[in-house]
C-alpha cells in the first residue's frame, strides 16, 4: 500500500468476550507494522447511542465489526457510513443461543444473510464458517483466519513414572461438554489410571468420577497448566454451532507439545489427525482412545511434536498476524 491504511475495529468487551481478545486486540502490533492504524471500540449495547460510532466510522478507510449480528437497520447505517465494511466469525453466528444451549434461529440467520451482502469481506476462523458466508453471498471475498496461538520453544515432556495428567481448558459454560464423557473418563481410568485437570472458572460436577483437579482460570494460569500436562482433551457434541468452531483449545495443547483427542466434529479431523497431532474420535470411542495415548509415551511424544511443529508452520501469533493484515491491505487496495 502507498499510504496508511485507518481501521476502525469494533467489538465485543474483551473482558467477557475471548474472540475479541484473541482475534483483534492480539494482532494490534501486527497491523501497525503492517502500515494500519487502529482504533478499537466496544459495540454499543442495546438503547445506547450508535452517534458516535458512525461519526467515527465516517473517518477511517475501513471497519471491521468482529462476530455480533446486528439488525438490519444498523447494517444498513453503517454501511452508509463505512468507506469499506469488513466482518469477522470465529463462530457459527447464524444460530442462536439460551443458556449457553445453541438452537436455530430465524432471526438471527435472516441477520446473518443480510449482512453477508452489505460487506467488502469477511475474515473466517474454520472452513466451516468460510463456507457459511459464501454460500449466503457466493461472490463475497473472504478469508481463512484461524484463531492463533503463542509460539512457545519445542520440549520433550518427560515421562517421570507419576500418573499422567490429561488437561481440558475452557469457560464454564463448556464445562458440561466433559462432565457428559464421564462414563468414559471413568472406563479408561479403570485401563489407565490418569489425573484430570480442569482450567476453568467452575469446577466439574461429576457423579462418580474422582481423579480430577481445578485450576482457577486466568491468562498465566491456563498456559502453565497445560505445559506440565501429558495429553490434552477437546470434547464437543456434534450440532450446527460446534462444526463452526475453531479448535482453538486443541491449538493451545498442539503450542505446548501436547498430543490431543478431540471430537471428530468441524475443523479437528483436518488440523489435528490429517497433522499427526493427536486423535479425533466419534461417541462412544473416547475410553480406547485416550487408553492409547495414556499407554504409549513414544505415540504421546511422537503425536506432541507434530502438533508443535503444525502450530509453528501455521497457527502462530506471529504467522497469523501477518495474513490478517495482508488480507485487510488486500482487501482495501483492490477497491481503490
Amino acid at each position: 500500500m502507498d499510504k496508511t491504511l485507518s481501521l476502525l475495529c469494533v467489538v465485543e468487551d474483551p473482558a467477557i468476550s475471548p474472540s475479541s481478545r484473541l482475534r483483534i486486540f492480539q494482532h494490534l502490533d501486527a497491523l501497525k507494522a503492517a502500515g494500519i492504524t487502529v482504533v478499537v471500540m466496544l459495540q454499543p449495547k442495546r438503547g445506547e447511542s450508535w452517534g458516535e460510532l458512525l461519526r467515527k466510522a465516517h473517518t477511517v478507510d475501513a471497519v471491521l465489526w468482529q462476530k455480533v449480528l446486528m439488525s438490519q437497520w444498523n447494517v444498513l447505517r453503517l454501511r452508509r457510513a463505512a468507506k469499506r465494511l469488513f466482518f469477522d466469525l470465529d463462530d457459527a453466528v447464524w444460530m442462536g443461543k439460551k443458556n449457553h444451549v445453541p438452537y436455530r434461529s430465524g432471526k438471527q440467520a435472516r441477520r446473518f444473510g443480510f449482512l453477508m451482502h452489505f460487506l467488502d469481506g469477511a475474515i473466517c476462523g474454520s472452513p466451516y464458517l468460510e463456507q457459511k458466508v459464501q454460500s449466503s453471498a457466493p461472490k463475497q471475498k473472504t478469508r481463512l483466519i484461524p484463531t492463533s496461538v503463542p509460539k512457545f520453544p519445542s520440549r520433550n515432556h518427560r515421562e517421570t513414572g507419576n500418573t499422567p495428567v490429561v488437561v481440558w481448558v475452557g469457560m464454564g459454560a463448556n464445562v458440561a461438554q466433559v462432565e457428559a464423557m464421564e462414563a468414559e473418563l471413568l472406563a479408561a481410568h479403570t485401563e489407565h489410571p490418569f489425573l484430570l485437570r480442569i482450567v476453568s472458572n467452575r469446577p466439574p460436577l461429576f457423579r462418580q468420577f474422582t481423579s480430577w483437579e481445578f485450576i482457577e482460570w486466568s491468562e498465566k494460569s491456563e498456559y502453565d497448566a497445560i505445559v506440565s500436562a501429558n495429553l490434552g482433551i477437546m470434547p464437543l457434541a456434534d450440532d450446527g454451532f460446534t462444526r463452526g468452531k475453531c479448535a482453538y483449545k486443541a491449538l493451545q495443547y498442539m503450542a505446548c507439545g501436547l498430543p490431543v483427542v478431540a471430537s471428530d466434529v468441524g475443523v479437528n479431523s483436518e488440523w489435528i489427525e490429517a497433522t499427526g497431532s493427536g486423535l479425533v474420535v466419534k461417541p462412544g470411542g473416547w475410553a480406547s482412545a485416550l487408553v492409547q495415548l495414556l499407554s504409549d509415551p513414544a505415540l504421546r511424544t511422537k503425536m506432541g511434536e507434530s502438533g508443535w511443529k503444525t502450530v509453528q508452520e501455521r497457527f502462530t501469533h506471529e504467522k497469523v498476524g501477518a495474513q490478517l493484515a495482508a488480507f485487510l491491505c488486500e482487501l482495501t487496495s483492490s477497491q481503490g
